[in-house]
């Protein structure tokens, strides 16, 4: 299977990326999405994940930033998204002069369903490829999402980032009949976080990739702790990719989802259960077969 990243690579982004390369997932290409920083910070840091990586994956940036509901989460991933670290901006490498809803329309065309496309920000790209070619479901089978929100225990609904940020966008995704779709949710990814302790030793390893992860966690960690009183890093991104390297690690089951696109509850994503549909919520998942592969892969 190929998989195509469309990311906004703050720093659960970032982790999440490397833990699919170190793991060998057969990534043809990086779409940007824009959502946790802005564009360019965007493309910078992508550039570095490559660099730390040693990877020369092609990389694509939309032909327009979300319009609908403009926001980023620097309170979470620091100002230049990768926590308290900075780098120079100053990588030669090359954006591709394509835009991202083009190349993910071209790759669904070619790989069919050999091709996933993992979709960890705001749905901006992919509805802009289906936008562009309605009927791509006949070519994209299987699309897996970091975002939405679902706890049967909490009657109101509310606003998960993803969602919130480009809310029709997330409609349109939402509402096209893809094969197979797997919705990992916030909860979920808040559930598998990793402890403490384990990730600030990270800072120490010898392995260069590992350290790198240690550092910018730091950020992710003060405000995972501020916010939902967890000691450690959630990991909603590295725990979607986690769940493609072993499918086991999470359950799913099939729902309805429903995307309030607009009025004032714009960005509120109502999910309930079905007998049987294309689209799959997480509803549980085993954290220590998350943890064994987080560590096995950054220790």
């Amino acid at each position: 299977m190929k998989y195509i990243i469309d990311t906004d690579p703050g720093i659960d982004d970032a982790i999440a990326i490397m833990l699919g390369l170190k793991n060998n997932l057969n990534v043809i290409g990086f779409t940007l999405a824009t959502g946790n920083i802005a564009p360019e910070k965007s493309e910078k840091n992508l550039k570095i994940i490559q660099d730390f990586m040693e990877t020369n994956i092609k990389m694509y940036k939309g032909s327009h930033s979300n319009k609908v509901n403009l926001k980023t989460a620097e309170y979470a991933h620091g100002k230049d998204g990768l926590g308290y670290a900075v780098f120079p901006n100053n990588n030669k490498r090359k954006i591709e002069k394509s835009y991202a809803e083009d190349f993910i329309i071209k790759a669904a065309k070619k790989y069919k369903d050999d091709l996933t496309i993992i979709c960890l920000g705001p749905l901006t790209n992919l509805a802009n490829a289906i936008k562009k070619e309605p009927k791509l479901y006949n070519y994209l089978k299987h699309v897996v999402i970091m975002g939405t929100t679902f706890n049967p225990e909490n009657s109101e609904p509310y606003m998960e980032f993803n969602v919130s940020v480009d809310p029709e966008a997330a409609n349109i995704v939402y509402s096209t009949p893809f094969q197979d779709v797997k919705i990992v949710t916030h909860e979920i990814g808040i559930k598998s976080y990793v402890e403490k302790d384990y990730i600030q030793n990270l800072t120490n390893s010898e392995d260069l990739v590992s350290r790198f992860v240690g550092v910018i966690a730091i950020k992710y960690m003060e405000f995972c702790e501020d916010h939902y009183g967890i000691i450690g890093l959630g990991t909603p991104d590295p725990t979607t990719i986690a769940a493609i390297l072993d499918p086991t690690i999470i359950e799913f089951k099939p729902c309805k989802v429903n995307i309030v696109a607009k009025g004032k509850k714009k960005g509120v994503c109502d999910i309930t259960l079905e007998n049987s549909s294309n689209f799959q919520v997480s509803v549980d998942l085993n954290v220590e077969k998350f943890r064994n592969i987080f560590k096995k892969t950054f220790k």
